[in-house]
């Protein structure tokens, strides 16, 4: 009963909150200056975990804001730098790789999950 309550008291302060997972799909992607094109890119964001999961690999988030309106997570890895900001009617994901430099742009919506 003890582990009950403090359960209960620590999820209601704020910043003990447990940390919201998402899952993200982008249905347009757009290459440097080319024409946008149909994408099916998902990302996952584990925010237990902070990690970040793509096609691409499982990567540690460096930075991430959660609130009740916006999550905006930053990721370095060695060949690119991702930023992704979701509202609740959109969500925006840049990639910059690194040679090049070269930019992809995915438009498309994230939910949160679990």
């Amino acid at each position: 009963m003890i582990r009950y309550l403090v359960a209960v008291v620590l999820s209601a302060l704020p910043g003990l909150a447990q940390a919201s997972d998402y899952s993200c799909n982008f249905k347009t992607e757009c290459y440097e200056s080319e024409a946008c094109a149909e994408s099916n890119f998902t990302v996952a964001v584990r925010g237990g975990e902070d990690k970040f999961v793509t096609d691409f690999g499982t990567f540690p988030i460096l930075a991430k804001r959660d609130t009740e309106s916006i999550l905006t997570v930053f990721v370095r890895t060695d060949g690119a730098v991702y930023l992704l900001s979701a509202g609740p009617r959109a969500a925006r994901l840049t990639v910059h790789i690194t040679d090049g430099p070269q930019s992809l742009t995915y438009l498309g919506l994230c939910e949160k999950v679990g």
